[in-house]
């Protein structure tokens, strides 16, 4: 049977996604053996140039650069993979929107200071990306079963359930119940309710769930927290997601 050819891109971003996918250790080490692993800067000295039948891109693109290594990634690939949050829903970082990291480069650098990045947008801003797989970083678990299904030539199916499923699986007491503005139960499952497990509230990392009943959360999150706090927290992931866009059609 063939090999898989794979490459593994990364962008802007912290490497973390990536480093998941080296502490899959042995996984990994089966991965590799069924897989052609042909260009991979983190953890191979092959630069193979493509054409390839899955490619991972980690991070979101800032520079003209980094548009034209997507662009020229997608044309030399089957399938297209955003790997982690930054990749797929354009990261924490994009939560500032353009007004404010053109402000924030200002401050930070000074008035004069003349910048050839661009705001961050997920993979998705500027091609075509086959399959998602969010977290920040992501799942390992999940991880493992998304190469999986991909070495068996079947297609990952993505998580159509909250956090609160897993939350409840594992009988975690609710956050939200006990006060705090846990994003859980708007949040696309995954990540098995990593932070919830350990007492800390979902950011929805994993980014807005499908047929959310957000509208109602938002309500819910605005009596609690306040107008102000709520659309923060649902702009750390969601802000270039359509559910975000129709709660605030008017934000940047």
């Amino acid at each position: 049977m063939k090999k898989l050819k794979i490459a593994i891109f990364d962008l802007t971003d912290c490497e973390g996604c990536e480093l998941e996918l080296i502490n899959l250790r042995e996984k990994l080490a089966k991965v590799a053996e069924q897989t052609d692993i042909a260009n991979w800067r983190f953890a191979s000295h092959n630069h193979d140039l493509g054409p390839f039948d899955i490619t991972f891109i980690e991070g979101s693109p800032i520079t003209e650069g980094d548009i034209e290594a997507v662009k020229q990634a997608r044309a030399a690939s089957r399938l297209v993979v955003a790997l982690g949050s930054c990749a797929d829903l354009g990261g924490l970082q994009a939560s500032l929107g353009a007004k404010a990291w053109t402000q924030g480069l200002k401050e930070v650098y000074g008035e004069k200071y003349q910048t050839k990045s661009k705001p961050p947008k997920p993979l998705s801003y500027y091609i075509d990306v086959d399959l998602h797989l969010p977290g920040c970083p992501v799942n390992q678990n999940e991880l493992a079963n998304f190469l999986s299904s991909l070495i068996m030539t079947k297609r990952p199916e993505e998580a159509r359930f909250p956090v609160c499923l897993e939350c409840k699986a594992k009988e975690n007491s609710c956050l939200f119940l006990a006060g705090k503005p846990c994003l859980g139960p708007i949040t696309k499952g995954g990540c098995q309710a990593a932070c919830p497990s350990r007492g800390l509230q979902c950011w929805g990392c994993f980014g807005a769930l499908r047929g959310g009943n957000h509208h109602a959360f938002k309500s819910n999150l605005e009596k609690k927290f306040g107008q102000e706090k709520t659309k923060s927290l649902l702009k750390n992931f969601f802000s270039n997601q359509e559910e975000f866009k129709s709660l605030y059609p008017r934000e940047e």
